[in-house]
């Protein structure tokens, strides 16, 4: 099978997924679209933070956590105990999480992935370069929507907007320049709004469905699961993109 769209797509092949965090909104999505595919299987599927690890086969290739900080420990000492991959889709965590996944990443290949989505991998490409570029003449200022359950704020991706707007500029980014909006069930929208003496350049992303991270959680999991232990952030993945495109 392949993933959805066929401009954007990679092969799916056989992986046996350990997924933390399975009774979650995109836990259930992602549990699907391993069902759905004819090679990636959920082998283990958490859904309680009290399930005792012991109760848990080792008998898979990658973990995939989306689930709380909480949950990340767990899913942390469960690649551990594997051996394998970790892809951590969990956003919110906290910096002595960050550090733990740090260091096990001596022993295993981490990567953190705040979303997803492919259209937000090229939009923050896009907004890095556009940083770069118009940053001396033009003020620039990100916002965010999300579902009022969702507890992050700024949003994760937000935030990864911020660092490639921050990347592009050669300076931090104002945390006081990212608005967060709660409402309704909004899946997730985000704007990058560039404004010049004139004209205004705005990049936005809009999520029209959960299936779409869900794939990109797959695509994620297939290529961590090729990479030697190592501390991964999405640009790593990116780059292997782009240069495949090229």
């Amino acid at each position: 099978m392949m993933l959805a769209n066929s401009n954007l797509t990679c092969q799916i092949i056989p992986l046996r997924v350990c997924l933390n965090g399975a009774s979650g909104r995109m836990g259930q999505r992602i549990d699907r679209a391993c069902l759905e595919s004819n090679g990636t299987a959920i082998v283990t599927a958490r859904n309680s933070l009290d399930a005792p690890l012991d109760a848990t086969s080792s008998n898979f290739d990658v973990v995939i956590d989306f689930s709380s900080d909480a949950g990340t420990q767990i899913a942390i000492n469960l690649a551990l105990r594997a051996l394998c991959p970790l892809l951590i889709g969990t956003t919110g965590i906290t910096d002595s999480t960050r550090e733990v996944l740090r260091s096990s990443s001596a022993q295993i290949p981490v990567l953190i992935a705040p979303n997803t989505s492919i259209g937000v991998a090229v939009m923050r490409h896009l907004a890095k370069e556009a940083a770069r570029l118009l940053a001396e003449d033009f003020h620039i200022s990100i916002s965010e929507v999300h579902h009022t359950q969702k507890r992050d704020q700024p949003s994760g991706t937000a935030l990864a907007l911020a660092d490639s707007v921050a990347k592009g500029q050669g300076t931090l980014f104002p945390l006081n320049e990212i608005k967060s909006i709660r409402e309704g069930d909004v899946i997730g929208d985000h704007e990058v709004v560039f404004a010049g003496p004139g004209e205004v350049l705005t990049l936005r992303h809009h999520a029209k469905d959960r299936d779409l991270f869900a794939l990109g959680a797959i695509r994620l999991a297939i290529w961590i699961a090729k990479q030697p232990p190592g501390m991964y952030g999405l640009d790593d993945w990116f780059s292997q993109f782009m240069k495949a495109k090229q």
